[in-house]
């Protein structure tokens, strides 16, 4: 699914607490949008890395995610943020996907980050200056193809050195709405809330966040062409491309192809009343030309691999 622009509020990878407000939410509802969060990253995570070949653009990946405590937040969310999520007033690592650099080489949730490339963490109010430094530094690392971090962890300080596995170009952000959809501009992929929780199985949510990848391996989307994305004879060429090349994505991935079909029919339930009594479908095909579609394009798919796999 492609809009032609989203607003993407995010630090490093993916966070995107939603504990702003004057009321702050419990930190259960922290903990479990969390979990959520990481979910959705994890499996992003599988597909930037298994299709590198296939992507124009490539960048480091470390699966870390940093931050800090927001002195802009009220009392009461900071108090819940610090309850629920770890963080505190110095950088803390908020994130640590699975099976990701960071993961192997022992960094893990809660653990404060001292020094990125050599530059500190001001301990006392070096003002402004000293704070932007470091998180210079930590842009500067997490584009490098290695990242020396030093970290307090389980009560000792330890140098971490990072070596960066090269990904897809592809940033993602889950955001609190219940609205079932998912969204792609240039190389940035919004999913909402409402999507992570109606596909509890994680093919399903795979096949869609490959759709959205597909899209930006694509370049379907961004700068200079919404009007592209507006034609309705365009929009349907590239949503069947993205629905294609999605299948091959997930397959490399790992995520059974069956899972993409089995998809649609899901999503097509969310779809309001008048527009399912109709047959809208927008740019899409039909739920049954679609689930056909996706089908057959699972067999050539596992056909394909099996072939690849029998000539190595």
């Amino acid at each position: 699914m492609i809009k032609a622009f989203c607003t993407v509020a995010a630090f490093v990878m993916f966070a995107h607490v939603p504990a702003l407000a004057a009321d702050a939410p419990s930190p259960e509802a922290l903990r479990a949008w969390h979990k959520r969060e990481l979910r959705v990253a994890g499996i992003m995570h599988k597909l930037r890395l298994a299709n590198l070949a296939s992507c124009p653009k490539q960048e480091m990946t470390y699966g870390l995610v940093v931050a800090r405590l927001d002195d802009r937040s009220s009392p009461a969310v900071r108090t819940a943020q610090a309850q629920s999520l770890g963080l505190r007033d110095y950088p803390t690592a908020l994130g640590v996907i699975p099976g990701s650099v960071a993961d192997q080489s022992g960094l893990r949730e809660g653990d404060w980050i001292e020094a990125v490339g050599g530059i500190s963490w001001p301990l006392t109010d070096a003002g402004p200056d000293a704070r932007k430094a470091f998180w210079d530094a930590l842009y500067a690392g997490i584009q490098a193809p290695t990242m020396e971090i030093k970290a307090e962890h389980e009560g000792q300080t330890r140098d971490f050195h990072l070596t960066g596995k090269a990904g897809c170009t592809a940033s993602l952000f889950m955001i609190n709405r219940k609205t079932v959809d998912a969204t792609t501009f240039g190389s940035r992929v919004q999913v909402n809330s409402g999507l992570e929780a109606l596909l509890q199985d994680d093919a399903e949510l795979a096949f869609v966040l490959a759709h959205e990848l597909a899209h930006v391996i694509l370049e379907h989307t961004g700068p200079g062409k919404e009007a592209h994305i507006k034609d309705r004879a365009a929009r349907q060429r590239i949503e069947i491309e993205a629905d294609s090349l999605a299948v091959l994505l997930m397959a490399r991935a790992g995520f059974a192809t069956t899972a993409a079909a089995a998809s649609i029919p899901r999503l097509r339930k969310t779809n309001g009343p008048i527009s399912r009594l109709l047959g809208i479908y927008g740019p899409y095909m039909s739920t049954d030309e679609r689930v056909a579609f996706l089908t057959k394009r699972a067999e050539e798919v596992r056909t394909q691999l099996a072939a690849e796999a029998q000539g190595r």
